[in-house]
């Protein structure tokens, strides 16, 4: 079987660059995968691409000869990011640069003769030649409308509803992702394949790397927290929980990974770090930006915790929360309903939204070192954690190819 493994609209966000390297270790750690063919489709290269490219140079340079606000800027993973993301795979996974858009896609998947393609955030059409399985991020514009424009969460409303009676399957990042698709779609006629946690550690991650610490100005003691910074992930309850704990730890910092462009609410980081100057932590609560996932697992293996104060999200912790698991790493997450879905014996809860109530935790981490389970035993959980979720989603894809061949 040739499968397809769509990287439209995951290789823009540092978030989307995670999960589709998880469904695609996932897929390939399956038994399943000995007998197939898997194609990395990727959409940056070709003519189409450029020329979207052009316009918004040109765009932006309009808007600066005109002292008119500038367009803001595009902070997605580098190509580097992204070929270190897949670097390991390439043995076992062929990569298809493509062309941006619906018409490149099919003359890719014509050329591959592709049986199916995984995972679709858009909908692909009912007129789409080959079986396909829709992937549903997550409805957070129904519990937090406040964090989006009107016409963004009737646009959502649309997108999901017609994603969700196109598709024949689709699959989610959690349970309650599921159970929200029942509860605000109830015309969704796909069929919902909710993916378990599947936390794995890479090989290499267990390699020790002083200098990348060295090359971040990282020291310990720390905490970390890998975010975007969008306001949803309540970085402002983490600064404020790191306030009440700095006089009593002076050397204590608090390090931030994650893109610091927040495409819905451009003022949110610098608003954010003015509020850190005013309490004289600048130097002490420091955001690093995105940089490279390798870097960030060196960062977060030397922390004293990683913290994910959270308010929503469409799985389990983000993809911090995984690595954390994959690595015994403390963590100390926010209580919200989708968190719960993880277990550990390093992992550790506190009200959302309550600085006092993290602050406490923070300190009884600190209290309390953690002696961490050895790379082999975390290593052969996480293949097993990987070969469950791959059973899944090879079962969407058994469902969308069946149901092609009885139509």
């Amino acid at each position: 079987m040739k499968i397809g493994i769509l990287a439209h609209d995951f290789i823009n966000w540092g978030g989307g660059l995670d999960f589709l390297r998880i469904v695609t270790d996932a897929l390939l750690a399956s038994p399943r995968s000995e007998k197939a063919e898997l194609h990395l489709l990727m959409p940056d290269a070709g003519p189409r691409l450029r020329w979207r490219c052009f316009r918004r140079g040109l765009k932006a340079a309009t808007r600066k000869a005109l002292g008119a606000k500038p367009l803001p800027p595009e902070h997605g993973p580098s190509p580097t990011i992204i070929n270190q993301a897949f670097a390991g795979f390439q043995d076992r996974l062929q990569i298809r640069h493509l062309d941006f858009g619906r018409r490149a896609l099919l003359r890719a998947t014509d050329r591959l003769k592709l049986d199916a393609v995984i995972p679709a955030v858009h909908t692909l059409g009912l007129d789409f030649p080959r079986p396909w399985v829709a992937y549903a991020y997550d409805f957070q514009h129904k519990y937090f409308p406040q964090n989006f424009p009107t016409e963004d969460c009737r646009s959502r409303d649309d997108h999901f509803a017609e994603l969700l009676t196109q598709a024949r399957a689709v699959v989610v990042n959690s349970r309650a992702a599921a159970a929200d698709i029942a509860k605000f779609v109830p015309q969704a006629t796909a069929r919902v394949f909710a993916l378990p946690l599947a936390p794995a550690p890479d090989a290499d991650w267990f390699d020790n790397r002083p200098e990348l610490l060295a090359q971040h100005g990282v020291a310990p003691p720390y905490f970390v927290i890998c975010n975007q910074f969008w306001a949803h992930k309540d970085h402002a309850c983490a600064f404020e929980a790191f306030r009440l704990l700095a006089g009593a730890h002076p050397a204590l910092t608090l390090i931030c990974t994650g893109s610091t462009a927040g495409a819905r609410d451009p003022q949110f980081f610098p608003v954010l770090m003015e509020r850190v100057k005013g309490w004289g932590l600048e130097k002490r609560i420091r955001a690093l930006g995105l940089i490279p996932k390798r870097d960030q697992i060196e960062i977060m293996k030397s922390a004293c915790a990683v913290i994910q104060p959270t308010l929503f999200e469409g799985g389990p912790g983000g993809g911090a929360a995984y690595d954390a698991v994959a690595l015994d790493i403390p963590a100390i997450l926010s209580d919200i309903p989708v968190n719960r879905e993880i277990a550990g014996p390093a992992i550790e809860f506190f009200p959302a939204g309550d600085a006092a109530g993290l602050a406490r935790k923070m300190e009884s981490r600190l209290a309390t070192p953690h002696r961490r389970t050895s790379g082999g035993e975390l290593i052969a959980a996480g293949r097993r954690y990987r070969a469950a979720c791959g059973e899944v989603l090879w079962s969407a894809i058994d469902c969308v190819v069946s149901a092609a061949g009885k139509s």
